[in-house]
């Protein structure tokens, strides 16, 4: 969504980078009110060291409420001059600025109420006259004369020169050549090629130009000029063959270049030697062959990857996404050559990408003293665990805070991959209670829980549970945890509520299976029956893992599929089980043959 501009009539978006609060000016007037807010806190500074009453006012919105006229001579502020007063410049007689109509100096506050605009001129000449009548400008004559005062002392050793010595026996301005251009007789040619030029050893301050350079009866080279002669030929790169099919040549800027490689050029205006802008030499070869305007607002991408080429067909104005798009192609390692892998990559709230490596080295370097070298047996993916740090502390011993050594037993490492003491984990908790450190026992049966040495020696030993039971090898068992439990209560559980009386242990039982001795004796005074009407005889009853089982079933259950009647025991049979009935048929039979 597009707003207007609360000092002009430009649409422009709020919140370009989608994020952050919305904006109420354009970028152009964001810049201008930025000045203006430094130069009102200045005047608010400057009027709290005179101790009076203070508050921000901007210059603009004095003098556009003033009319643009000065209140002490009733002239009108040239139009030319309002805006770079405004901004900040050289200071001209007629330029606005802010006079206090009782000056600070006799205690005016410095509000917008006391503020006026005033000619810079009229506004000297008022001084701090609080009646506001403007003193006559004094005579000529009255004027002191300038007199040359010869230095004394130790004088520049540069023949020549008259003035006082400074530094290495040379003056100011010579020692300044003489450590920037490596001459002290040589400065810059000032239209900004960068060439030096030879100067008298009497002048302090020049500027001075080689021949033909600079403006020559207020006509200077054109941009296109200048940019036609510094261009060298060059084959083009590998990168911008294989990416993008380029087949002429590079042209290669020869002059002036920034710290990144790009090529500038600085562009006078006519008529005016100190006038001027540097621009970047590609931008402008840009916008020379595609028209001017044609890259506002947009990113030049070299695709041959030649920062200082400034071939039309090896430039292209794309959005910034898209330039750090195309260098993430080809860039696959960072400037310390860590590759851009998974792993190794962090991407910033605007999508850049970031090394990990040289992140972390950052700080590992200046806390450690080396690199960071990551573990491969850290069980933590959040935190990361540098691999020589680790070696150092397991071949030196290590105390946490409070003096406890980090062993193998009293380390834990928890889900972020932090060490915590487990010591301090304990005390934490067990001194509040108990008053006293909490000191594992070593002999203590169960490895999840531990448990205090001086508590459980303080502790009497219990001997009985909470309901009387004796706790011996028969009513005494231990969970997983270690604690101890009771297996008559445990049993009484179910067994009271069916029976109607407490489950009393067996000890002569011979299985493995617990059996009730109250149960047993009621069932050896009764007659008992299987559910087909046998009795359970001693002869006719087998134990089996603790149950009882009738004999008689079990060989009826299989003599009846084979002869079709019930077993009758032979009470003649000895050891051997056998069957009256079968034997009586057998005899029979035999009988009859040998009749």
């Amino acid at each position: 969504m597009l707003v207007k501009c609360a000092d002009c009539d430009l649409l422009f978006d709020p919140r370009p980078s989608g994020r952050g609060p919305s904006r109420e000016r354009c970028d152009t007037h964001v810049r201008l009110r930025k000045r203006e807010l430094a130069r009102a806190r200045d005047m608010v500074n400057r009027a709290k060291e005179w101790g009076v009453e203070t508050e921000l006012v901007i210059a603009r919105e004095v003098f556009e409420r003033d009319a643009w006229i000065c209140h002490l001579c009733g002239e009108l502020i040239p139009e030319t001059l309002r805006s770079p007063r405004i901004l900040g410049g050289t200071y001209e007689p007629l330029a606005p600025v802010v006079d206090h109509v009782i000056p600070l100096s006799k205690g005016g506050p410095h509000t917008l109420q006391n503020c006026r605009a005033a000619h810079w001129t009229c506004n000297a000449r008022k001084f701090n006259i609080e009646s506001g009548v403007i003193p006559p400008p004094q005579e000529e004559s009255a004027k002191p004369s300038n007199r040359i005062s010869r230095p004394t002392g130790r004088r520049c050793t540069l023949d020549g020169c008259e003035r006082a010595a400074a530094s290495k026996g040379l003056c100011g301005a010579h020692a300044r050549r003489l450590k920037r251009y490596g001459d002290a007789n040589k400065v810059k040619c000032g239209c900004g090629c960068g060439e030096l030029v030879a100067v008298a050893p009497s002048v302090a301050v020049a500027v001075v130009y080689l021949d033909g350079h600079g403006v020559m009866g207020g006509i200077t080279d054109l941009p296109e000029v200048k940019l036609k002669k510094g261009l060298v030929p060059q084959p083009v790169s590998e990168r911008g063959r294989r990416f993008h099919g380029l087949t002429d040549e590079c042209q290669v800027w020869s002059g002036s270049k920034n710290k990144m490689g790009y090529g500038r050029m600085y562009i006078q205006v006519a008529g005016q030697k100190r006038r001027g802008r540097v621009i970047q030499v590609h931008r402008l070869a840009y916008e020379l062959a595609n028209g001017e305007g044609s890259a506002h607002n947009l990113t030049i991408d070299h695709l041959c990857g030649i920062p200082s080429c400034c071939n039309p067909n090896h430039l292209e104005a794309v959005t910034i996404a898209e330039n750090v798009r195309r260098a993430s192609i080809v860039i696959g390692a960072c400037p310390k050559g860590h590759p851009y892998d998974d792993e190794n990559t962090l991407y910033s709230l605007d999508g850049h990408r970031r090394c990990r490596q040289c992140s972390t080295d950052v700080y590992h370097i200046a806390t450690h003293g080396h690199e960071f070298v990551n573990d491969p047996e850290n069980r933590s993916e959040r935190r990361r665990r540098c691999l020589v740090c680790r070696r150092r502390e397991e071949t030196t011993p290590q105390f946490c805070p409070q003096g406890h050594e980090y062993t193998p037993e009293n380390k834990r490492i928890d889900s972020k991959g932090k060490r915590v003491c487990q010591q301090c984990l304990w005390d934490r908790r067990h001194i509040p209670d108990f008053g006293h450190p909490f000191v594992p026992d070593p002999d203590y049966g169960s490895e999840k829980r531990s448990r205090c040495v001086t508590c459980h020696d303080a502790k009497p030993e219990r001997t009985h549970c909470i309901n009387g039971h004796e706790y011996t090898d028969l009513t005494t068992e231990y969970t997983a945890k270690g604690q101890r439990n009771c297996v008559q209560c445990r049993l009484n559980a179910a067994h009271l509520p069916r029976h109607g009386h407490e489950y009393i242990i067996d000890a002569d039982n011979p299985t493995k299976m617990r059996r009730c001795l109250v149960c047993l004796e009621a069932k050896q005074a009764t007659p008992q029956k299987c559910p087909r009407g046998h009795e359970f005889t001693p002869e006719n009853t087998r134990m089996n893992r603790g149950w009882r089982n009738c004999r008689t079933c079990e060989r009826n259950r299989q003599h009846r599929k084979l002869f079709g009647h019930d077993f009758v025991a032979d009470p003649n049979g000895g050891k051997r089980a056998r069957c009256g009935t079968c034997l009586h048929g057998a005899l029979w039979q035999r009988g009859t043959s040998e009749v």
